[in-house]
């Protein structure tokens, strides 16, 4: 073996010679591979929807819909793969308001996988002109769907934005509502108090828990995290000593500070910052 290794080194016309061999031999493996995928018809469709934990807004006749486009007849079983247009598939099903990520793959076995990785909504809006949508994790807004209803926090009063306005959250107003839903689904505490968040006419954003009468001012966006360190303190320190029905109202919206306000009486505001 070293001795015809040597011999190729030192022959430079056979070393060229061989590398032209193994260039030609690889193209031909390319273009025999090639016309071998062509000539590949597919013989089955699986679908997988992500995340498969949560319940969706889609299902596989729908995603299979979806991926023919403006040919609704097509038979996908048994069409060879050179008449697939793959590309054209994933951004038809990208389009869709409902999926954030689309891939699709056909192995040498003749099988097609769709992995569609479907958008997560974390609020559900009904504005003041009576129209409903959902805000996913990233902002991004998803149309109802009569089909199902996603179990997520609701979002109602001043809120003028529609779903037509924009792909994505795009007023104050509706951005602070979708960064506080997002915080509280990221909590476990939060995620299991919290269950609607209200914009008076004064754009401020109050929050109704599941337990308790009181409601909860929370102003704008803005401090989000350290208005929910106070609340949390004051629920843990407070309500579970003085009782959770007994206050009207819980003002976080100013700075290190918590207004409270009793049934029928007014608690003077407490320095968190001491």
């Amino acid at each position: 073996m070293r001795k015809i290794v040597a011999f190729f080194k030192e022959n430079k016309k056979w070393n060229m010679a061989l590398w032209t061999l193994i260039i030609l031999f690889l193209i031909i493996s390319l273009f025999a591979i090639n016309e071998k995928e062509n000539a590949l018809r597919i013989k089955n469709i699986t679908v997988k929807i992500l995340p498969e934990s949560e319940l969706s807004f889609l299902d596989s006749a729908a995603i299979l819909e979806n991926i023919k486009g403006i040919e609704p007849n097509m038979i996908l079983i048994g069409a060879k793969l050179e008449s697939v247009k793959i590309d054209d598939m994933e951004a038809d099903l990208e389009s869709n308001p409902f999926v954030e990520e689309a891939d699709i793959s056909v192995d040498l076995g003749g099988k097609m996988q769709i992995k569609v990785l479907q958008r997560s909504p974390v609020l559900r809006v009904f504005n003041n002109k009576g129209q409903s949508y959902y805000v996913s994790k990233n902002g991004y807004k998803i149309p109802k769907n009569d089909a199902y209803a996603a179990r997520v926090m609701v979002a109602n009063g001043n809120i003028s934005e529609s779903l037509a306005d924009s792909s994505f959250a795009k007023t104050s107003v509706l951005r602070d509502l979708y960064l506080i839903a997002l915080y509280c689904s990221k909590d476990k505490f939060w995620d299991a108090q919290i269950e609607q968040l209200y914009v008076d006419n004064y754009n401020d954003i109050l929050l109704i828990p599941k337990v308790g009468n009181h409601t909860i001012v929370f102003g704008s966006g803005e401090g989000l995290n350290d208005k929910f360190t106070r609340l949390k303190e004051f629920y843990f320190k407070g309500l579970n000593n003085i009782g959770w029905n007994k206050y009207k109202t819980i003002n976080v919206k100013y700075d290190n500070q918590i207004v409270a306000e009793k049934n029928g009486m007014f608690i003077s505001p407490s320095d968190t910052a001491k």
